[in-house]
Protein backbone atom coordinates (compact mmCIF):
# COMPACT_ATOMS: atom_id res chain seq x y z
CA UNK A 1 0.00 0.00 0.00
CA UNK A 2 2.94 2.47 0.73
CA UNK A 3 4.23 2.15 -2.74
CA UNK A 4 1.17 2.92 -4.39
CA UNK A 5 0.63 5.30 -2.55
CA UNK A 6 4.20 6.93 -3.35
CA UNK A 7 3.92 5.89 -6.91
CA UNK A 8 0.30 8.00 -7.02
CA UNK A 9 1.79 11.15 -5.59
CA UNK A 10 5.27 11.16 -7.66
CA UNK A 11 3.16 11.00 -10.60
CA UNK A 12 1.96 14.94 -9.75
CA UNK A 13 5.35 15.98 -9.78
CA UNK A 14 7.55 17.28 -12.08
CA UNK A 15 11.56 17.07 -12.16
CA UNK A 16 13.40 20.81 -11.89
CA UNK A 17 16.87 21.12 -11.62
CA UNK A 18 17.55 24.04 -9.18
CA UNK A 19 20.95 25.17 -6.91
CA UNK A 20 20.51 26.74 -3.64
CA UNK A 21 19.25 29.98 -3.56
CA UNK A 22 18.08 32.68 -1.85
CA UNK A 23 14.96 32.69 -3.10
CA UNK A 24 14.24 29.64 -1.01
CA UNK A 25 12.28 30.08 2.55
CA UNK A 26 14.59 27.86 4.08
CA UNK A 27 18.59 27.93 4.19
CA UNK A 28 18.77 24.29 3.11
CA UNK A 29 16.44 21.41 2.65
CA UNK A 30 15.22 20.64 5.82
CA UNK A 31 13.25 16.88 6.98
CA UNK A 32 9.24 17.02 6.77
CA UNK A 33 6.35 15.18 5.48
CA UNK A 34 3.62 15.70 3.47
CA UNK A 35 0.17 14.53 4.68
CA UNK A 36 -1.97 12.84 2.48
CA UNK A 37 -5.79 13.20 2.53
CA UNK A 38 -5.98 9.55 2.16
CA UNK A 39 -4.45 9.75 5.87
CA UNK A 40 -0.62 8.20 4.50
CA UNK A 41 2.88 10.07 4.55
CA UNK A 42 5.76 10.78 2.66
CA UNK A 43 8.79 11.50 4.34
CA UNK A 44 11.66 13.53 3.26
CA UNK A 45 13.79 17.27 2.78
CA UNK A 46 11.69 20.09 1.80
CA UNK A 47 12.22 23.56 1.14
CA UNK A 48 9.93 26.22 -0.56
CA UNK A 49 10.70 28.43 -3.76
CA UNK A 50 9.40 32.09 -2.92
CA UNK A 51 9.99 33.27 -6.11
CA UNK A 52 8.20 30.86 -8.52
CA UNK A 53 5.46 29.88 -5.29
CA UNK A 54 6.40 25.69 -5.37
CA UNK A 55 7.22 23.37 -2.87
CA UNK A 56 10.73 20.83 -3.76
CA UNK A 57 11.57 18.19 -2.22
CA UNK A 58 14.39 16.11 -2.49
CA UNK A 59 14.34 12.55 -4.18
CA UNK A 60 18.12 11.17 -3.73
CA UNK A 61 20.27 13.93 -5.36
CA UNK A 62 17.15 15.05 -7.95
CA UNK A 63 15.35 18.44 -6.56
CA UNK A 64 12.07 17.88 -7.26
CA UNK A 65 8.70 20.36 -7.74
CA UNK A 66 5.11 19.43 -6.84
CA UNK A 67 2.37 20.66 -9.33
CA UNK A 68 -0.69 19.38 -7.29
CA UNK A 69 -1.66 19.90 -4.05
CA UNK A 70 -5.25 18.22 -4.75
CA UNK A 71 -4.49 15.14 -2.68
CA UNK A 72 -2.42 17.14 0.10
CA UNK A 73 -4.10 18.01 3.67
CA UNK A 74 -0.57 19.36 4.92
CA UNK A 75 3.00 19.74 4.40
CA UNK A 76 5.61 19.83 7.45
CA UNK A 77 8.94 21.02 7.03
CA UNK A 78 11.14 21.03 10.37
CA UNK A 79 8.64 23.02 13.06
CA UNK A 80 6.42 24.80 10.31
CA UNK A 81 3.06 23.63 9.26
CA UNK A 82 1.88 24.39 5.88
CA UNK A 83 -1.56 23.80 4.30
CA UNK A 84 -2.84 24.49 0.32
CA UNK A 85 -5.81 27.22 0.19
CA UNK A 86 -6.60 26.57 -3.88
CA UNK A 87 -3.73 26.08 -5.59
CA UNK A 88 -1.07 27.86 -3.30
CA UNK A 89 0.34 26.77 -0.36
CA UNK A 90 0.56 28.96 2.84
CA UNK A 91 2.18 27.83 5.96
CA UNK A 92 -0.20 28.29 9.43
CA UNK A 93 1.00 30.64 12.35
CA UNK A 94 -0.17 29.77 15.86
CA UNK A 95 -2.42 33.11 17.27
CA UNK A 96 -1.79 32.31 20.68
CA UNK A 97 -4.84 30.62 22.74
CA UNK A 98 -7.22 31.71 19.72
CA UNK A 99 -8.81 29.32 17.39
CA UNK A 100 -7.89 31.90 14.72
CA UNK A 101 -4.61 30.97 12.38
CA UNK A 102 -2.74 33.75 10.51
CA UNK A 103 -2.11 31.91 7.35
CA UNK A 104 1.02 33.32 5.22
CA UNK A 105 1.86 32.85 1.26
CA UNK A 106 5.88 33.44 1.36
CA UNK A 107 6.49 35.49 -1.73
CA UNK A 108 9.39 37.43 -3.20
CA UNK A 109 9.54 39.51 -6.39
CA UNK A 110 12.79 40.75 -8.42
CA UNK A 111 13.37 44.56 -7.33
CA UNK A 112 15.92 46.15 -9.96
CA UNK A 113 19.33 47.25 -9.06
CA UNK A 114 20.32 48.42 -12.22
CA UNK A 115 23.25 46.88 -15.08
CA UNK A 116 26.18 45.21 -13.66
CA UNK A 117 29.39 46.94 -15.02
CA UNK A 118 32.50 46.84 -14.47
CA UNK A 119 34.89 45.96 -11.64
CA UNK A 120 31.30 44.61 -9.89
CA UNK A 121 29.11 47.61 -9.81
CA UNK A 122 25.68 48.17 -10.98
CA UNK A 123 25.03 51.34 -13.10
CA UNK A 124 21.93 53.47 -12.35
CA UNK A 125 21.70 54.99 -15.60
CA UNK A 126 24.67 57.85 -15.27
CA UNK A 127 25.57 56.74 -12.26
CA UNK A 128 27.37 53.40 -10.97
CA UNK A 129 27.11 51.62 -7.05
CA UNK A 130 30.07 49.47 -5.95
CA UNK A 131 28.51 45.91 -4.63
CA UNK A 132 30.20 43.21 -2.66
CA UNK A 133 30.91 40.33 -5.77
CA UNK A 134 29.74 37.95 -3.17
CA UNK A 135 26.16 39.81 -3.08
CA UNK A 136 25.98 40.36 -6.62
CA UNK A 137 26.52 36.40 -6.35
CA UNK A 138 23.34 35.71 -4.99
CA UNK A 139 21.42 38.57 -6.71
CA UNK A 140 19.13 37.37 -9.40
CA UNK A 141 20.45 38.11 -13.29
CA UNK A 142 18.99 38.51 -16.41
CA UNK A 143 19.59 39.05 -19.74
CA UNK A 144 23.11 37.27 -20.02
CA UNK A 145 24.30 38.41 -16.20
CA UNK A 146 24.25 42.61 -17.06
CA UNK A 147 20.60 43.20 -15.37
CA UNK A 148 21.00 42.80 -11.55
CA UNK A 149 18.06 42.41 -8.97
CA UNK A 150 17.38 41.92 -5.46
CA UNK A 151 14.70 40.30 -3.62
CA UNK A 152 12.01 41.92 -2.16
CA UNK A 153 9.64 40.39 0.40
CA UNK A 154 5.52 40.67 -0.87
CA UNK A 155 3.65 37.78 1.00
CA UNK A 156 -0.19 37.14 0.85
CA UNK A 157 -1.77 37.00 4.07
CA UNK A 158 -5.36 35.69 5.10
CA UNK A 159 -6.75 34.73 8.80
CA UNK A 160 -8.43 31.53 9.23
CA UNK A 161 -11.50 31.52 11.54
CA UNK A 162 -14.38 29.03 12.17
CA UNK A 163 -14.09 27.50 8.54
CA UNK A 164 -13.98 30.69 6.53
CA UNK A 165 -10.48 32.09 4.89
CA UNK A 166 -10.48 35.79 4.67
CA UNK A 167 -7.33 37.77 3.09
CA UNK A 168 -6.13 41.07 3.67
CA UNK A 169 -2.97 43.03 2.36
CA UNK A 170 -2.70 46.22 4.16
CA UNK A 171 -3.64 47.78 7.69
CA UNK A 172 -7.10 48.95 6.05
CA UNK A 173 -8.22 45.67 4.83
CA UNK A 174 -7.03 44.27 7.88
CA UNK A 175 -9.48 46.17 10.69
CA UNK A 176 -12.12 45.40 8.67
CA UNK A 177 -11.45 41.77 10.00
CA UNK A 178 -12.06 42.92 13.20
CA UNK A 179 -15.22 45.43 13.79
CA UNK A 180 -15.51 47.06 17.20
CA UNK A 181 -11.80 46.45 17.82
CA UNK A 182 -10.26 48.44 15.19
CA UNK A 183 -9.37 51.58 17.74
CA UNK A 184 -7.52 49.23 19.88
CA UNK A 185 -5.56 47.64 17.27
CA UNK A 186 -4.67 51.02 15.27
CA UNK A 187 -3.28 52.28 18.50
CA UNK A 188 -1.61 48.89 19.23
CA UNK A 189 0.04 49.13 15.63
CA UNK A 190 0.98 52.80 15.98
CA UNK A 191 2.37 52.21 19.35
CA UNK A 192 4.90 49.74 18.40
CA UNK A 193 5.89 51.14 14.76
CA UNK A 194 4.76 48.48 13.06
CA UNK A 195 4.15 47.70 9.15
CA UNK A 196 2.36 45.61 6.75
CA UNK A 197 5.43 45.13 4.47
CA UNK A 198 7.41 43.13 7.45
CA UNK A 199 5.85 39.43 8.16
CA UNK A 200 7.31 39.78 12.13
CA UNK A 201 5.28 42.63 12.26
CA UNK A 202 2.00 41.43 10.45
CA UNK A 203 2.27 37.98 12.89
CA UNK A 204 2.37 40.42 16.34
CA UNK A 205 -0.48 42.47 14.82
CA UNK A 206 -2.40 39.32 14.08
CA UNK A 207 -1.73 37.67 17.31
CA UNK A 208 -2.86 41.00 19.54
CA UNK A 209 -5.66 41.09 17.45
CA UNK A 210 -6.92 37.80 18.09
CA UNK A 211 -6.86 37.81 21.32
CA UNK A 212 -9.15 40.97 22.18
Amino acid sequence: MKKIVLFTLFLCLGLTSLAQSPIYLFPEFTDGSVALKNRSFVNTKFNYDTFHDKLLYMDGDQTMEMTDYSQVFSVYIGERTFVPQGKSLYEVVELGDSPAKLLIKWHQKKNALGKKGAYDQVLHGSSAQSIDPEYYSISLKERGGQQVFDLVVENSYGILSEGQFKKFSDRRSFLKLFPGKQEQIGAYIDENHLLFNKPDDVIAIARFAAQL
